[in-house]
């Protein structure tokens, strides 16, 4: 078929111009409406141009025949081979274009020529899609996400961007979660960015609980692209605590009796730490036993609770430790049952002092239990007390009053209460009578057991208690130290009492110690112990016995190791007329007796200006008496029961280090040095010699915090003071 030259070139520019989008290496179908205007019309020719190109690139002949046996003809090139011309029904048809390459853009014209009626033109623009970039997705601070997004707290605002590059025509960029979209308006990208960019910034003001687990998809798509690039984001969001439930046991919590707690906690991510507060008390996690899951913890805690612990309060604390302020906690208030924990006492305005025959005295138990008493009863001597007003015997709830006494309401009282969970019975009270004053016809006239001119005393048989002041001493002894332990009690009777002593040691071992040590007379025993090795300080336990029988509590003597004595302090120089005077204060005695060491060392070095027509009679050590730790050895060393010491017989111009220690017999102390001790040469009538100085001028020009650098002189005038110091022998 000859190529046929297109006549209408000029006039086909005006023709209407539609755009048809393809993607590369896909097919795509250019339209074309060969409807022909008028019923009675029928198509002639077909004919497809390129751009300007005047020789169609595909053709379709129908002269002389219908269109369904009309001639197919494409020019031989590249695009010929891929371009086929369908007909459908209707008179729709399509220029299908395969394997399109960019090179194929262009405007597409197809004209249509009928036998009757005029041609007509039908513009395609046909333009390629170019893809956009894979997303990249940044977070808020301009950081860009290769993982996870996050993490993001609950509560808190979420802002992610998805950025792409390129694409055409410009693509949209949005972001969806569970196929809904969420965000499909584009942003203009922030300021500096280059224009090739497209992004969408997504914004969730308040993070929910619903997010956690979530995923987000950034999706960019070039119309009319059939499949957008997507991008994943998964969300880790932090969640506080939502539950926090403590579960004790369903049964009645006893005293002393083990259980174990619960807490329950739910919503956290990452899971939450459990703390455990009993009062004020954190509680260690060593006591807990934790299981923790995705979002849940569950705490298991051991307890043993004492009565002191009813009415506490026992707190489950859930935090996230890494949401800052995500904390939940509950708080259940402990109700421990115990058994009841009795005294008994004086109702105000009583007293036993001055108790008489014919006084009225009214008794209180007091009861600490959980559940309260159901019940109380009443004892005087073992015997229990029942309400009896003509006897005199009152009994109201947890008060006992007793009418018009006599000399047989002596003895113990006591009383016992009983809850569900047991009894308990307080320690007796000792109620001692004095008989009333009776004239000594009353006497007769009454039959009184006392005798009627004094106050008779009526006391009781009891067991031994400790005298007063003897209940508990502390002691201080030192290994290979004796100490002498008086024991002393308080009898009725009086004879017989017999004295045994126990060891309680510093690892919980009780024993009996031999009564060969303890010297034993009457109401007193005196046992001599000494400690010799650590474990012998411990607490010694003195226990009398008599008829009645064995003191109810020892009297206790704590034994402490003693230490060595704190340096005395605040030392100070006085010189006298031929003697200088060292006085300190003591300090701790580490609970020893302890006394006070001076040592003068000395130096070699002399003053070259000093006379060497003095002869002193102590002198600094010779070089071949060496040194000990680098120090000279003592010329003269001084003990006293208190830190005051008289120096005479120092040599002018030598320079002298006073050591003053505390001893006991633990050790001595660190010692107190007053160093640079000098004893200038004075003579004439207060004349100095030399470099010279009387104390009082010195004392003017050194200040008293700073013993260092001291030089003490010591005024001697005439040479009978000279030739006293000369003959001195230390």
């Amino acid at each position: 078929m000859a190529p046929i030259l297109d006549s209408h070139l000029s006039t086909s520019s005006k023709a209407p111009l539609r755009l048809v989008w393809a993607s590369k290496g896909e097919d795509v179908e250019l339209p074309c409406d060969i409807t022909p205007p008028t019923p009675n019309d029928t198509v002639n020719m077909v004919l497809w141009f390129k751009d300007t190109a005047g020789i169609p690139l595909y053709s379709l002949d129908a002269r002389s025949r219908d269109l369904a046996s009309a001639i197919h003809w494409a020019v031989s090139d590249d695009l010929g081979k891929r371009t086929y011309f369908q007909i459908g029904n209707g008179h729709q048809a399509k220029l299908k274009v395969t394997k399109v390459a960019y090179r194929d853009q262009g405007i597409f014209r197809c004209r249509v020529d009928f036998i009757n009626s005029p041609t007509r033109n039908f513009r395609v623009n046909l333009t390629l899609v170019e893809e956009p970039s894979r997303p990249v997705i940044y977070d808020a601070q301009g950081r860009e996400v290769t993982g996870v997004g996050g993490p993001f707290l609950e509560g808190y605002n979420l802002a992610l961007i998805c950025q792409v590059s390129g694409g055409r025509p410009k693509p949209t960029v949005t972001w969806w979660m569970d196929g809904e979209i969420l965000d499909g308006v584009d942003d203009t990208p922030h300021v500096g960015s280059p224009s090739k960019f497209t992004e969408n910034q997504l914004f969730i003001a308040n993070v929910t609980r619903s997010l956690w687990g979530k995923k987000l998809e950034c999706r960019a798509q070039s119309p009319p692209m059939s499949s957008p690039i997507v991008r994943e984001v998964p969300l880790d969001i932090y969640l506080k605590p939502a539950l926090v439930k403590i579960v004790l046991p369903e049964d009645q919590i006893y005293a002393n009796r083990p259980i174990t707690a619960r807490c329950e906690t739910w919503g956290s991510s990452p899971a939450a730490r459990v703390v455990w507060r009993l009062g004020r008390q954190v509680i260690g996690d060593s006591n807990v036993s934790t299981t923790q899951r995705s979002n849940s913890t569950v705490s298991k805690l051991p307890l043993i609770l004492g009565k002191d612990d009813n009415g506490r309060k026992l707190t489950c604390r859930a935090e996230n430790p890494r949401f800052p302020g995500g904390v939940l906690e509950q708080t259940e208030i402990v109700d421990v049952a115990y058994g009841p924990v009795v005294s008994i006492d004086l109702a105000t305005g009583y007293g036993l002092d001055t108790l008489r025959e014919g006084d009225d005295l009214k008794f209180v138990c007091d009861v600490d239990s959980n559940p309260p008493p159901t019940s109380i009863v009443w004892y005087h001597k073992d015997n229990r007390l029942e309400h009896d007003v003509a006897e005199g015997t009152l009994i109201a709830s947890n008060t006992l009053t007793l009418r018009v006494l006599t000399l047989a309401h002596a003895g113990e009282y006591s009383c016992e209460a009983i809850n569900s969970v047991g009894g308990g019975r307080s320690p007796p009270i000792l109620v001692r009578m004095k008989c009333k004053y009776l004239r000594p016809r009353d006497c007769r006239r009454r039959r009184c057991c006392c005798c009627c001119y004094y106050y008779y005393y009526l006391w009781i048989p009891d067991a031994p208690r400790c005298r007063g002041g003897y209940e508990r001493r502390e002691v201080t002894a030192g290994r290979y130290e004796t100490v002498s332990l008086r024991c002393e009690v308080d009898s009725v009777p009086k004879d017989g009492v017999r004295f045994s002593w126990t060891y309680n040691g510093t690892l919980g071992d009780v024993l009996p110690m031999p009564n060969s040590k303890a010297r034993n007379n009457g109401l007193v025993s005196v046992l001599e112990y000494t400690p010799t090795v650590d474990t012998d300080f411990g607490t010694l336990a003195c226990w009398a016995s008599n008829s009645v029988g064995r003191q109810r509590a020892p009297c206790i003597f704590n034994i402490v190791a003693g230490k060595p004595p704190q340096p005395p302090s605040d030392c100070s120089l006085n010189n006298e007329t031929t003697s200088l005077q060292v006085n300190c204060v003591p300090g701790a005695d580490g609970g020893t007796p302890q006394y006070f060491l001076l040592e003068v060392r000395g130096t070699a070095r002399r003053d070259p200006v000093q006379s060497s027509a003095y002869s002193p009679t102590l002198h600094a050590p010779q070089s071949d008496q060496g040194t000990v730790g680098g120090e000279a050895p003592p010329i003269y060393q001084e003990r006293n029961p208190r830190p005051s010491f008289q120096i005479r017989g120092l040599d002018p111009g030598l320079d002298y280090t006073f050591y003053v220690y505390a001893v006991n017999g633990q050790g001595r102390s660190e010692p107190v040095l007053l160093e640079n001790v000098r004893v200038a040469e004075v003579t004439g009538e207060g004349r100095i010699e030399r470099n010279g100085l009387f104390l009082e001028d010195l004392k003017k020009a050194l200040p008293k915090s700073s013993p260092e650098n001291v030089i003490i002189v010591v005024a001697l005038t005439g040479t009978e003071e000279k030739r006293k110091r000369d003959s001195s022998n230390f």
